[in-house]
C-alpha cells in the first residue's frame, strides 16, 4: 500500500485548466502566510556557521509544480540576503532541493528554471552569485537527503497526506474519510497512522537537518479534537456525497466506493504537538492557525454563510477547481474509466454551493516551525578547543546562582565528562579543572563542601587515578558584582537564576493585591520591571565580559514567557495562584493585607525579544544558540501531550509536587517579608489547591530559555 501511495499521490500534471499549476492559488496563500514566520526563523539561524558562511541549502518538501515550487525559494534568498545586508555578512550561495512524489510534473518546473535564474541575476545583480536548484523525487516518509546536510526545512499542504490508507477500515463504507458515520475504529486508525507517520517524518528529518537547523511546516488540520469537525472533513464528505450520487444514478459501482479511502489526515494541535514531544529531536518554536476559504478566491471572512446563490456557485466552481487539482490522480488510480471525472466534480461544485450557502466551512491551518535541538552544553565546549589556554593545563568553570544539593556538583561532573570526551575525540591531553561555585551569601554551601568527598572518590573511580584534579571552591556574592579577576574565566554556567533581579523594582508601589506582573497590575508595573530586567541582565552581561576569556562562553538557562504579553500564562500564572492564596489568608484574617500590598517578587520572565535586545544592546557577547522548551509546574509530571490534568487526583499529585519546589524557593523570600506573620504551611496548603484546580483547567507550563553566547 505504501508504494501504491508512492506511485499514485501526485497532482494533476500539465498546465491545463484542471491542472495542479493552474488551480493552486490556495497553496499560494499559504506559503506567503509564511514570510513573516520564515524572516524569524531565518534570522534565528545567523549564528550556524555553515548556513551563512559558504551554502545555504533549502529542501522544499511535497514541492508540487508550477510557480508556487519557486515561490518559496525566491522568498528564503529575498529574506538571507536582507538579513546578510542587515548585519554585514557576505551572502552565501543557496542550494534548493525540490522534492516531491515520483509522479510529480518535475518537467513543468524545469521549463520555469531560465526565467527564475534569469530574475535573480536582474533583481539581484551580477554579484549575486549561484542559486543551484535540484529536484529529489521519493516519499519523504523515507531518507531523502545526506546526514546534517539541511538549514532550513519547508513543507506546505504536504504533511497532511499520510503514507498509506490506514490498515482495518474496511467497514468505513460510503466514506471517504472519517466523516460524522464512520464507525469510531476509523478515527482511530487515522489517528495512529498519522502519529506513526509524522513521527517517522521528524526521525527522518532529524537525521538530514544540521543541529540548530530549522523546519517550516504548513498543513490542513482542524479546530477541535473532534475528529469530525467541519473543517476537518467536510469537504471530503461532500466529495464522497456526491460519489454516492454517482452510485445511486448507476455511474460508479459502489463496490469501487466503498474500498476507496484517502491517506489524508487533518490533525488537531494537541496531536501535533504530542508527536512532536515524543519523537524528541525537535524544539516546537512557533504554533500558528489560520482559516482559509474554500475558495482561495474568496477574499470574505466576515460572513459566516454566502450572500447569494450567484456568490456561492462562484465559490462552489472555483472550491471544485483546487480539490480536482489535487484528488483527480487518486480517483482516476482506483476508479480507473468507470468513472466521468468531469461529471463527479460538477456534483461537487453544487454540493459545495449548497453547502456554502448554509454555513460557510474554512479550512483550518496549521503551521509550526521547528528546531533541530542542541546538546547546548557539548556544543559550546566543542567550539572552545581552539581556546589553548582552556584544554592546554587547566578549564576554568564558574557555576552562579549554584544552589545546594546534589545538583550542584551534577554540572561539574557534566562538564568534565565532556572536555574528556573531546580531549579523547581529538588526542588531547586532559587539563585540570578548576570549579568555582557562586551563590547568595545565605546558600547553604556547607551542605556543597560536606558533599565534596564523595564526588572527588567518584571522579577518581570512574575516570582512573590518572584523571588529574579537579579543585572547588566557593565563593559567595552576587553576580551582579564582580566575582573574579579579568579573564580568568572559560565557561561560565548559570541555570535557573538569572530571572532573579537584583532588586525589585522602584515605583511599583500600586501594584496592590499583586506581587509580581499579573492582568489586574498597572501599566507602569510592567514597564518598571521590564527596564529593570534589562538594566540587570545588561549589569550582568558586562560584568562576565571582564571576567570570561576572549572566546570563552556562557550557558544560561532561566524562566522566560513564550510571548511579548507580560501577563501570558507560562510567564505570570503561577506568581498569581501564590498572590490568590495570600489574598485568602487575608480574607480569613490571617495575615494582613498591608503586608501583601507592600510585597512584590524580584524575579522577571523575559521574553526572546527582550533577551536578544539586551544582548545586542551590552555587544560584548555573540548569540550562539537560543532554544526554548517547556517544563511542567510539577517536575515528576512528564505528560506533555494533555492540555489539562485528567482527574482530581492527578491534578492534586501534580499541585502537591509544585507546591513544594515553588515552597523551597520561596519560602524564604516571604518569612523575610511577612516574619512570624505567616503561616507558612497554610500557605502552601493553599497555593496547592489552586494549583490543583489551575490544572484541571489548563495545564499551564514553564518557558524555559536556553541560550549559548561567546565574548567576541
Amino acid at each position: 500500500m505504501v508504494m501504491e501511495v508512492e506511485n499514485t499521490l501526485h497532482m494533476k500534471v500539465g498546465d491545463g485548466e484542471s491542472s495542479y499549476a493552474s488551480n493552486s492559488f490556495l497553496q499560494e496563500i499559504a506559503i506567503r502566510k509564511t514570510l513573516q514566520v520564515l524572516k524569524h526563523t531565518i534570522k534565528g539561524m545567523v549564528n550556524l556557521e555553515t548556513a551563512f558562511s559558504k551554502v545555504f541549502v533549502l529542501a522544499d518538501l511535497g514541492c508540487g509544480t508550477g510557480t508556487n515550487t519557486l515561490l518559496l525559494a525566491s522568498m528564503v534568498i529575498d529574506l538571507v540576503l536582507e538579513l546578510c545586508k542587515e548585519i554585514n555578512l557576505k551572502t552565501p550561495q543557496f542550494q534548493v532541493f525540490l522534492n516531491d512524489l515520483f509522479g510529480n510534473d518535475f518537467n513543468t518546473i524545469f521549463q520555469l528554471l531560465p526565467k527564475f535564474r534569469a530574475n535573480l541575476k536582474k533583481e539581484k545583480g551580477e554579484n549575486f552569485g549561484s542559486c543551484f536548484v535540484s529536484a529529489i523525487p521519493g516519499s519523504f516518509y523515507g531518507r531523502l537527503f545526506p546526514d546534517e546536510s539541511l538549514h532550513l526545512v519547508h513543507s506546505s499542504y504536504s504533511v497532511h497526506w499520510l503514507s498509506q490508507v490506514p490498515e482495518g477500515i474496511e467497514n468505513n463504507k460510503t466514506n471517504i474519510y472519517m466523516a460524522k458515520t464512520s464507525p469510531p475504529n476509523v478515527f482511530e486508525a487515522y489517528g495512529n497512522q498519522f502519529h506513526t507517520d509524522f513521527i517517522k517524518f521528524l526521525e527522518l528529518r532529524a537525521k538530514e537537518v544540521v543541529r540548530g537547523g530549522c523546519m517550516v511546516l504548513t498543513f490542513l488540520g482542524r479546530s477541535s479534537a473532534d475528529p469530525t469537525t467541519d473543517d476537518g472533513c467536510r469537504h471530503l464528505e461532500l466529495l464522497s456525497q456526491s460519489l454516492l450520487d454517482m452510485v445511486k444514478e448507476g455511474l460508479v459501482e459502489e463496490s469501487y466506493m466503498n474500498s476507496f479511502n484517502v491517506p489524508y489526515y487533518t490533525p488537531c494541535e494537541d496531536e501535533v504537538r504530542k508527536a512532536i514531544h515524543k519523537e524528541g529531536s525537535f524544539f516546537l518554536d512557533t504554533f500558528n492557525a489560520f482559516q482559509g476559504n474554500w475558495d482561495p478566491y474568496d477574499t470574505d471572512f466576515t460572513n459566516m454563510v454566502d450572500l447569494n446563490e450567484q456568490i456561492s456557485h462562484i465559490h462552489g466552481k472555483n472550491c471544485a477547481k483546487v480539490v480536482r487539482a489535487v484528488s483527480e490522480p487518486m480517483l482516476t488510480s482506483h476508479f480507473g474509466n468507470s468513472i466521468n471525472i468531469d461529471v463527479l466534480f460538477q456534483k461537487f461544485q453544487m454540493r459545495v454551493a449548497e453547502d456554502l450557502a448554509k454555513k460557510k466551512t474554512r479550512y483550518f491551518n496549521i503551521e509550526i516551525v521547528i528546531r533541530k535541538t542542541l546538546h547546548v552544553l557539548k556544543h559550546t565546549i566543542k567550539g572552545m578547543v581552539n581556546l589553548e589556554t582552556a584544554f592546554s593545563k587547566v578549564f576554568v568553570l564558574a557555576d552562579l546562582g549554584c544552589g545546594t544539593g546534589t545538583n550542584t556538583l551534577l554540572l561539574a561532573s557534566m562538564v568534565i565528562d565532556l572536555v574528556l570526551e573531546l580531549c579523547k575525540e581529538i588526542n588531547l591531553k586532559t587539563p585540570q579543572f578548576q570549579v568555582f561555585l557562586n551563590d547568595l551569601f545565605g546558600n547553604d554551601f556547607n551542605t556543597i563542601f560536606q558533599l565534596l568527598p564523595k564526588f572527588r572518590a567518584n571522579l577518581k573511580k570512574e575516570k582512573g587515578e590518572n584523571f588529574g584534579s579537579c579543585f572547588v571552591s566557593a565563593i559567595p556574592g552576587s553576580f551582579y558584582r564582580r566575582l573574579f579577576p579579568d579573564e580568568s574565566l572559560h565557561l561560565v554556567h548559570s541555570s535557573y537564576s538569572v530571572h532573579w533581579l537584583s532588586q525589585v523594582p522602584e515605583g511599583i508601589e500600586n501594584n496592590k493585591t499583586n506581587i509580581y506582573m499579573a492582568r489586574t497590575s498597572p501599566p507602569n508595573v510592567f514597564e518598571a520591571y521590564g527596564k529593570q530586567f534589562h538594566t540587570d541582565f545588561i549589569k550582568f552581561l558586562e560584568l562576565r565580559a571582564k571576567e570570561v576569556v576572549r572566546g570563552g562562553c556562557m550557558v544560561l538557562t532561566f524562566l522566560g514567557r513564550s510571548s511579548a504579553d507580560p501577563t501570558t500564562d507560562d510567564g505570570c500564572r503561577l506568581m498569581e495562584l501564590l498572590a490568590q492564596s495570600l489574598l485568602d489568608m487575608v480574607k480569613e484574617g490571617l495575615v494582613e493585607e498591608s503586608f501583601i500590598n507592600s510585597f512584590n517578587l524580584p524575579h522577571y520572565s523575559p521574553c526572546e525579544d527582550e533577551v536578544r535586545k539586551a544582548i545586542h544592546n551590552e555587544g560584548s557577547f555573540c548569540l550562539n544558540t537560543f532554544n526554548v522548551f517547556q517544563g511542567n509546574w510539577d517536575p515528576y509530571d512528564t505528560d506533555y501531550t494533555n492540555l489539562v490534568d485528567l482527574n482530581d487526583q492527578i491534578s492534586h499529585i501534580h499541585a502537591k509536587n509544585c507546591a513544594k519546589a515553588l515552597r523551597a524557593v520561596m519560602e524564604p523570600l516571604l518569612t523575610s517579608h511577612f516574619g512570624n506573620l505567616i503561616n507558612i504551611d497554610v500557605l502552601f496548603q493553599k497555593l496547592q489547591m489552586h494549583v490543583a484546580e489551575d490544572l484541571a483547567n489548563k495545564k499551564t507550563r514553564y518557558f524555559n530559555i536556553a541560550i549559548s553566547l561567546s565574548k567576541k
